[in-house]
């Protein structure tokens, strides 16, 4: 008597059991790279959305500083104007205040306006940004179009147009802004 085998038995031989481990192997390295692919591609979209969100805020505040002023004068590297701080400062009236780059920062200087001199008060000055490696500012006054310089005593421009790069390679987008036109009240837009 010959006893014969089925060969339709149930189950798997080695060699197909060890395909399969390796190729659940590839899938799970395969997995794990791109999961830590992402997590990392999430920090630097993070990390450059605070940096540029920290851009938009200054630029919010120059913004709404030059749009509330008068008196606006300057050069190439440097803006002065009579106007209100922002609220959040918590100061009421009117500053002498100046936009300038030095060493690398924009700073932002101010003390309190006077009629008469005021070189005798203390200036107060915070930096809004660090990192500066480009820094113009431009006055326009028509019918001249665009200018180096502000012209002292006689007309406010139209508008000013900041311009500034960083140090790691962020452009701000150019900030372009119509002070208060003389005898002018109200709040800026």
């Amino acid at each position: 008597m010959t006893v014969r085998r089925e060969r339709n038995q149930a189950g798997f031989t080695l060699v197909e059991l060890l395909v399969v481990a390796a190729v659940l192997g590839l899938i799970l390295v395969a997995l794990t790279s791109g999961v830590r692919f992402a997590g990392q591609a999430w920090e630097i979209q993070e990390r450059n959305g605070a940096r540029q969100g920290d851009l938009d805020a200054v630029q919010n505040v120059l913004r709404q500083l030059i749009a509330s002023s008068s008196h606006v004068t300057g050069d190439g590297q440097s803006l002065r104007f009579i106007g209100t701080l922002p609220r959040a400062l918590a100061r009421a009236g009117l500053y002498d205040i100046e936009l300038r780059e030095t060493v690398g920062s924009l700073v932002l200087k101010w003390r309190p306006h006077f009629k008469g001199s005021s070189q005798a008060l203390e200036e107060m000055q915070a930096t809004l940004t660090q990192g500066v490696t480009a820094f113009a500012i431009a006055y326009y006054i028509a019918p001249q179009g665009w200018q180096p310089v502000s012209p002292e005593n006689s007309q406010t421009p139209q508008l000013v147009r900041i311009a500034a790069e960083l140090g790691d390679g962020r452009r701000w987008p150019p900030l372009i802004v119509a002070p208060m036109a003389e005898g002018q009240t109200g709040a800026a837009n």
